[in-house]
């Protein structure tokens, strides 16, 4: 499972229900899950590395994120995987002008990792993937000044956006690189003429894009058809988190200084995020709008999750408290 796979780093202390097709609704009772003992376990960093994190996971027991060598490092970060009790490196982007640390956003069930790097004289992103060993720039439309990788499902379709100049200014446009085409990027049709960034894609190849019309609004794109989602009541933007087995999850602002809350269109699944009590660091797993466990910081240890795999384990980082540096973790349901 990708990362934006099943998880929200959102606070989820109201959320509502709606099927993509229908009007937005109140959310039903749904089976708590069974209540959890969530025990961490630390995966392994490679010798010199001084910190880690998981970003993603594939949801069959393997995770992908970053480890730091130090930022003075020649080594910088670089992008990694964990699986099947294999530990691979494929780096960072070994080409001129760019920073010798990435970023991760998803990884594939074999082990493709997305991500970006950043250039070294303005920090712009530049969409990235895992290919024979190490991180290779996926193409860009013609003109553009950057790019960035959002999402990826198990075939290894990766998602995101290119940036060109239109009109004198910056934009945005969501694009797909077709994991039957490579070295190919086609930019999605039948989008509002707006700045639009595709978020996540789903396992059927539907793609989650956020189109910013006057307010980000979220919308389902597959072969070339796109329509728009429903909306909240008062509800004026949304920002996109994920898509998974036809669920999507956003956090939705709303008019007159209404709170923003969470909301789920369609499906069931598990959800990690914060509880509505952050100033504690309390972190929550939700099967929909059922609250069924919580995980905090403790006295000498604290945490950050991530992610959610379809294989019931969650994942990030922890660290000891005091001046503890991060660690690659992931906590399983006992």
């Amino acid at each position: 499972m990708r990362r934006t796979n099943g998880v929200a780093r959102v606070l989820l202390s109201a959320a509502l229900v709606a099927t993509m097709a229908g009007a937005v609704a109140p959310a039903t009772a749904t089976a708590a899950p069974r209540a959890c003992v969530w025990t961490p376990a630390t995966l392994p960093l490679p010798a010199g590395a001084l910190t880690g994190a998981v970003d993603a996971a594939d949801g069959s027991g393997g995770y992908a994120g970053t480890v730091s060598y130090g930022a003075d490092s020649e080594r910088g970060g670089h992008a990694v995987l964990w699986k099947n009790g294999k530990f691979t490196d494929y780096g960072n982007l070994a080409a001129p002008g760019y920073q010798n640390w990435v970023t991760v956003v998803g990884v594939s069930d074999t082990g493709t990792v997305a991500g970006m790097a950043y250039r070294e004289a303005d920090g712009l992103p530049s969409a990235i993937r895992s290919r024979n060993g190490g991180m290779e720039r996926l193409p860009e439309l013609p003109g553009a000044d950057a790019s960035r990788a959002e999402g990826i499902n198990d075939r290894g379709d990766i998602v995101g956006a290119v940036e060109t100049t239109v009109n004198g200014g910056p934009r945005w446009d969501p694009v797909i690189w077709p994991a039957d085409k490579p070295g190919t990027v086609v930019k999605l049709t039948g989008l509002p003429d707006a700045e639009a960034v595709a978020t996540g894609i789903d396992q059927d190849g539907t793609v989650l894009v956020s189109v910013d019309d006057g307010g980000r609004v979220p919308y389902l794109w597959k072969d070339g058809k796109a329509r728009a989602l429903p909306l909240p009541k008062g509800a004026f933007d949304v920002i996109t988190r994920g898509i998974a087995n036809g669920r999507v999850v956003g956090q939705v602002s709303y008019d007159a200084g209404d709170p923003s809350r969470s909301v789920l269109w369609d499906r069931d699944g598990r959800i990690v995020g914060r509880t509505d009590a952050p100033d504690w660091h309390e972190f929550g797993v939700w099967q929909l709008t059922t609250l069924g466990s919580t995980l905090r910081y403790a006295s000498d240890r604290g945490l950050e999750l991530t992610v959610s795999g379809d294989d019931g384990t969650i994942a990030g980082r922890s660290w000891k408290i005091p001046g503890g540096l991060d660690e690659p973790t992931v906590w399983s349901c006992r």
